[in-house]
């Protein structure tokens, strides 16, 4: 055998390896992809355009009016006034019962069929109870207990309602002031460098950018692993909101839980006020955490503090986590796959009975606030 034949021996060998080892992988690769698509559910794409912001002179920001975009993937329409839904004017018809939600991405209904959100469903259970209602939602994702207060003595009070619905979860004790709109209208967290931001967003907030994560997304062992990671890493990083999170679940004290209740308080005591001055019935409605549902936590100031603060001034409070508790079945029974906060359209419809109870079982009044102890 020649020198020449010994090499090209030596070169077919190792290129057989190679095909060898790639057909294995990509095997392995199936494997896992097979396996991941019975285990874990599929997470939702994100379609483009994106519900979009514009800059507030009071509110910090509010959704921009006029656009047809989504929310996830399911379509949002946003009115001439910023609000999702149908337009409906201030003026009130007469017999009619108006309730006014105010709320965040929950009450907004962040990734849920306009069709299946809470406010939705409300006004068509009212309905069905032989209650004319007019709904409107001004639930607006990122918003604050403060925002919405603000809006509410804004804007809200020229619908004249009947009923004012506060949708309200942990993240509601955190700060937004600092918070800005890049010219793309989406928004900016308080002390991201504006330019740097504004340049990664114009890549994943353009349709080639959703393109790109929606063809991620589909590769389904990989994003759950990527998913994992993140979770594990976010459990012990610092950041306000994880920390926030933590010292709530915990019943910990700490600045940022002090401070956020400080500034709730002072939200209800406004609500509680302007309930008073302008004769309509409050309702505060405290979604659960999906962690609280899946693990104890004895000692959580959520919402445990809501109802204390409830107390205080006087106003009603429906805590959701008893009913959502009677209906959990994992995560994905309730809640979207891989969000550890919104609830999907089968959360939604169980927020919505427990919401049409309070408003119908009291036709003439205003139910009863919790007592003082």
């Amino acid at each position: 055998m020649s020198p020449f034949d010994s090499t090209s021996t030596s070169s077919g060998s190792i290129k057989q390896g190679l095909i060898l080892m790639s057909c294995g992988l990509l095997v392995a690769f199936a494997i896992l992809e097979v396996v991941a698509r019975i285990v874990l559910p599929a997470p939702l794409p994100w379609l483009h355009p994106q519900v979009s912001y514009r800059a507030h002179p009071e509110l910090t920001f509010a959704l921009a009016p006029n656009q047809q975009a989504y929310s996830a993937d399911k379509a949002a329409s946003i009115n001439e006034r910023g609000l999702r839904g149908a337009l409906v004017p201030y003026e009130k018809p007469e017999g009619v019962r108006r309730l006014l939600f105010l709320g965040d991405s929950i009450t907004f209904g962040f990734g849920v069929d306009e069709r299946d959100i809470v406010t939705t469903r409300v006004s068509r259970l009212l309905a069905e109870r032989a209650i004319e209602a007019d709904v409107v939602n001004s639930g607006v994702p990122a918003y604050n207990t403060r925002q919405e207060v603000d809006y509410l003595e804004l804007e809200g009070l020229r619908y004249r309602p009947d009923w004012v619905i506060l949708g309200f979860y942990w993240n509601d004790l955190g700060r937004k002031e600092g918070v800005q709109v890049s010219s793309d209208g989406f928004l900016l967290s308080e002390g991201a460098d504006p330019r740097e931001i504004e340049a990664r967003g114009k890549l994943w907030t353009s349709k080639y950018g959703a393109a790109f994560r929606n063809a991620a997304k589909r590769v389904r062992f990989l994003y759950g692993a990527t998913r994992g990671l993140r979770t594990l890493r976010g459990t012990g990083a610092a950041r306000p909101n994880s920390q926030l999170r933590a010292d709530l679940l915990e019943g910990r004290s700490s600045e940022i839980v002090e401070d956020g209740w400080k500034q709730v308080e002072a939200s209800l005591r406004r609500l509680r006020q302007m309930s008073k001055e302008h004769g309509f019935c409050s309702l505060l409605v405290a979604f659960p955490l999906p962690l609280a549902l899946e693990k104890d936590f004895p000692d959580s100031a959520y919402p445990a503090g809501l109802r204390k603060l409830a107390a205080m001034h006087r106003l009603p409070i429906l805590d959701l986590e008893p009913v959502f508790r009677d209906e959990y079945a994992g995560h994905e029974s309730l809640f979207i796959a891989y969000d550890g906060d919104h609830p999907n359209a089968a959360g939604h419809a169980v927020a919505a009975r427990a919401i049409a109870d309070v408003v119908s079982g009291h036709p003439d009044g205003c139910p009863q606030p919790q007592s003082r102890r």
